[in-house]
């Protein structure tokens, strides 16, 4: 793995400010997937996982993130977050993280 875009990626998503989202593919550009396998290996129990969904608002870990979700105020209709409302794009992310 590399550990360098591995930091890149844990960093901007600590970045993301409670009651907000952002994508796996806003973590690492072009590689989501790369984003999901850092957030799967990393054993800190203080990295805010939950707000990191799917492009759709769709969420991988279920009711387990929605809960956490909500209760930062996070809005959904239905079973997706309102991605409009509350999604940090990358661009923001690069200049929230430093």
């Amino acid at each position: 793995m590399d550990l360098e875009r591995a930091e890149l990626v844990l960093r901007r998503l600590r970045a993301v400010p409670e009651g907000f989202v952002t994508t796996y593919g806003d973590l690492c550009p072009g590689a989501p997937r790369f984003a999901g396998q850092v957030l799967a290996a990393c054993e800190d129990p203080d990295l805010p996982w939950q707000r990191a969904v799917r492009a759709d608002g769709s969420l991988a870990k279920g009711e387990r993130q929605r809960a956490l979700l909500e209760r930062e105020g996070v809005p959904f209709a239905g079973t997706r977050v309102r991605m409009e409302l509350v999604r940090v794009p990358a661009e923001a992310l690069d200049e929230l993280a430093g």
